[in-house]
This record gives structure tokens, sequence and C-alpha cells, in this order.
């Protein structure tokens, strides 16, 4: 069978510029994922087979693969409860009927991809189609199936409009990023030039952009669609300080006559929700015990979910607010999402174990024994309130004399979980060797500034970064920064040289 490979002009550069695209997002958030990226093309003209095209060529399938989707794209548009909806002018219902048929074929590309993707251990996400000179082109992301389900996953995909209309919502962030993704290029293939640029859009924009549809997929979850712009809610509560403090308690989402809801207490005036001051001002009275009842209208009352819920019903969420501007979503305790300075970010482990164990074994060949004591100081570190820093450095001895005049010399000790929670009292950095000698903490870093600053990020972050980048060119460092609420950001020579 011959293929046609010409879909149109700038097919090549659209499909190098999604798959950028998603591989800056994947690196941002640290995910070591594998994805397939392709562009299918479906002829305008149905039953034409051979014209069925791919970029790549190599993308594990040929056009025989779906010889069937335009008998089950017919089968689709005609049982859309949506065809019978009837306008008034002429011209308007038959745009109305044109406007369904896009989502029939994805719904029957998605079907034939779903075949494959049992036995192929992936999982599939096809864009809308789109029409370019002749075909409907959509773009194909798959990843590992192993890999999308280390992500908590909601079940309910979809959400019922009226009996007749049903729209997609997300199941969870790394879902909602791959959806939009596929959005960035749905946008890009409407115009005429499509694909003539190898960048799509900024990585951030779009992570936040899928934040949102997160966010507002939870807003449907309770029936209260459009409320409320709950990424802004959630960003703009965090950022609020009250008599100085930062932003710490819970918030529940969920509707006001909760069957697993005990309400402790209720407001004879319920809060707005756009109220943030006055919302940030009660968040002070919550707690693990008691925490502010939301039904996205209104904060109305205190309370706490009964061990009664059930998540399969996914109308009950949480909005978890620790340290300065820092918040995390939460169903049925599994973090969704986390949120740091209005960063969207995936949930992480507080303290990733396997990756500090090969930065200090790449760094600096210690055995298992001191491997092991260099990871109990770093969770003694994390049980600190307030954060603390750790620099691990070959030269640590001459650093400290160098230092000498901005922190506190001791004489060296080994390292143990009770020294490290008494010295991480104060701020500044604990100094020790990779054998797990200590020699000073208190230590105020120095270094020049850095492009690999982060100016969202505090003082303590970007000092670390600093000094880090000043000593790369000299000796091995590594340098944990533990921040308030536990979370440990690694940063090494390693990582600069990267």
């Amino acid at each position: 069978m011959q293929t046609k490979i010409f879909m149109w002009r700038w097919q090549h550069t659209f499909q190098a510029a999604i798959k950028n695209l998603l591989e800056s997002i994947l690196q941002i958030l640290e995910l070591p994922i594998a994805s397939n990226i392709f562009v299918l093309g479906i002829p305008l003209t149905t039953q034409n087979v051979p014209q069925i095209l791919f970029h790549q060529e190599n993308c594990g399938f040929i056009a025989d693969d779906f010889e069937q989707v335009f008998s089950v794209a017919k089968q689709n548009f005609d049982n859309d409860p949506e065809l019978f909806f009837f306008k008034s002018a002429s011209h308007l219902n038959q745009a109305h009927r044109d406007s369904l048929y896009p989502k029939a074929l994805r719904s029957a590309v998605q079907s034939i991809l779903q075949q494959y993707d049992h036995q192929r251990e992936q999982v599939s996400f096809c864009s809308l189609p789109i029409q370019k000179n002749d075909h409907w082109i959509m773009t194909i992301i798959q990843l590992q199936q192993q890999d999308f389900n280390r992500q908590y996953c909601l079940n309910k995909a979809t959400h019922e409009l009226h009996s007749m209309q049903e729209y997609r919502i997300e199941r969870c962030f790394l879902e909602a990023l791959i959806y939009q993704v596929l959005k960035e290029g749905e946008l890009e293939l409407q115009s005429p030039s499509a694909g003539n640029t190898l960048s799509l859009g900024n990585s951030e924009r779009v992570i936040e952009d899928a934040a949102a549809n997160l966010l507002q997929s939870v807003e449907v979850h309770i029936n209260q669609w459009h409320q409320v712009d709950l990424l802004s809610f959630a960003n703009a509560i965090a950022a609020e300080r009250y008599e100085g403090a930062a932003s710490e308690g819970r918030l529940i989402i969920c509707h006001k006559d909760h069957p697993d809801i005990a309400a402790k207490v209720k407001l004879a005036t319920p809060i707005k929700i756009y109220n943030y001051r006055g919302i940030r001002k009660l968040l002070e009275v919550s707690s693990n015990k008691m925490a502010l009842l939301c039904d996205i209208g209104t904060v109305w009352g205190l309370g706490l979910p009964l061990d009664t819920y059930q998540p399969s019903r996914e109308n009950l969420f949480e909005i978890r607010f620790a340290e300065n501007q820092t918040w995390e979503l939460v169903h049925a305790e599994n973090i969704m999402l986390r949120v740091k300075y209005r960063q969207a970010r995936l949930p992480r482990a507080r303290f990733d174990r396997q990756l500090f164990c090969n930065h200090v074994a790449q760094l600096f060949q210690v055995n298992a024994t001191t491997a092991n004591l260099l990871v109990k100081a770093v969770e003694a570190a994390i049980e600190q309130r307030h954060g603390t820093m750790l620099v691990i450095t070959s030269e640590a001895e001459q650093e400290t004399q160098r230092l000498a005049a901005q922190s506190t010399v001791i004489e060296p000790v080994i390292v143990s979980q009770s020294i490290i929670s008494h010295l991480s009292n104060i701020d500044g950095a604990i100094l020790l060797s990779p054998e797990g000698i200590i020699y000073s903490f208190g230590v105020i870093l120095d270094g020049q500034a850095s492009k690999n600053g982060n100016s969202a990020r505090g003082a303590r972050y970007n000092s670390a970064i600093r000094y880090i980048d000043e000593m790369s060119h000299k000796v091995n460092c590594l340098a944990l920064i533990v921040s308030e609420d536990g979370y440990v950001d690694l940063y090494s020579t390693l990582t600069n040289r990267s």
C-alpha cells in the first residue's frame, strides 16, 4: 500500500514543537517520563483508508489499524444526542451538525487507540481534529501506563451538563497537563501557517492553565461550576498574611449539606469567597482537628469530614495551606496538586532518598554506612518546622576557615539526628563533610548572582544556588534546602553541570 506522507507544509516542525513543549514541562516538573508523540491525518473523504497518514511514520501504527475509524465515527455522529438540537435558523442548524463530527471522530480514534493501549501497556490521549487541507489533523500523546499510574487519579472523566450533552473533566494534574498541551496544538493548527515554529507557548503558562483546569473540575465535582476561579482564590489566600504570619490551615470544599461533614461551628453570616482577608483571618482557627467549610460560594463554618465519606463519590476536597504561599489540593488524603509561590507542581515526596543517595555516590564515593548517616541527618532536618539547609562538601574544613567570620565554628563532631535538631534552630547552613563530620553551623553562604536563581523563592534557596554555582568549578558540593513544611530541594554541582 502506497502511503502519501504530505499533510501540510509545516507538519514536521509542528510535531517537533509539541514534543518540545511536553518535554519542557516534564523537565520542569522533574518527571522522567518517556512519551510517544505523533500526528495523525484522517482524510476528509470517508472510506479512504490508504490516505490515513502519520508523522512520525514509525509511530507504531499503519493505516490499516484505523480502517474502522470512518464507520465508528459515523456511528458516533448518528447516535450523538446533540444531533437532535435544532436551531431556529437553518444555517445555524447545519453549523451545529458540522461541529459534532470532529467530536465523533476523536471518540472513534480514541476507541481504536485504547484497543492497543492494553497490550502495549500504555495510555493514549488525542486532540480534537482540526481541518488542514485534505485531512483532519489530530495530535496523539502516549505515556507508559506505569508512569501514568504513579499519579493519584479520580475516576469520573466526564460531566453531564444535561441529558443530551456531556464534557470531559480532568482526573489528575498529569492528565490536565497532557490535554492542555494538546489544546495548544489545536490552537496552533487553526493558524494559516500552523507549525512554522518550534515553540508553541510558555511552559509555565501551560502548567498554570492545566492547574486551573484541574481546579475547575473540582468545582464541577461538587456541582458548583463557574462560581469562582478556584486556583486564583487559593493563591490569594496563600499569599495573605495575618499579623505577619503566613497562611496555615485547612479548607474543605463540598456542598453545605454534605452528609459526611460534621459542622462544629456555623457562621451567622457566611464569608463571601472573594473576601480573601476575612477568610485568611478565619483560617487562624483552623487546624488538624478543625477546618474551614466552603461551598465555593462562601465559607460558612468550621468542622471536619466524617469517616463515612466514600472516596468514590468524589465530591469532597480539601485545600491545605502550609507556610507562605504554599498549598495543596487533597482528595481522600491523596495530594493531587501542590502550588508554591504560584507555581503549580505535581506532588512529590518530601525527600527523594534515592536521588540524594545517587548524588552522594557520584560526588563523593562514600560507603553505604556513611550515606545512611547523611540520610538520617536530612530526615532530622525535615522534622524541624522552620526550615534549614545542609551543605556537604569535600572542602568542609577549608570552607569553615574561610567563612569563619560569618558562621559559628565548632570542634568537628560526627553528625547525628540529635545534633542536627539543635543546630538547625538558627538561621544559616550547617556545613559538613561527606564523611558526616560537622564543622560549623549558622553559616552565611557567599557567591555571585546566578542565572539558576529563582526570584519567587526565598533567600535560603537562592543563597544555596549562588554558593553551589560558585563552587562548581572548584570542588564537588551538595546543598539540601529544607523548607518550613519539610520539603527538600536538592542542588549540587552535578545539577549545575547538567
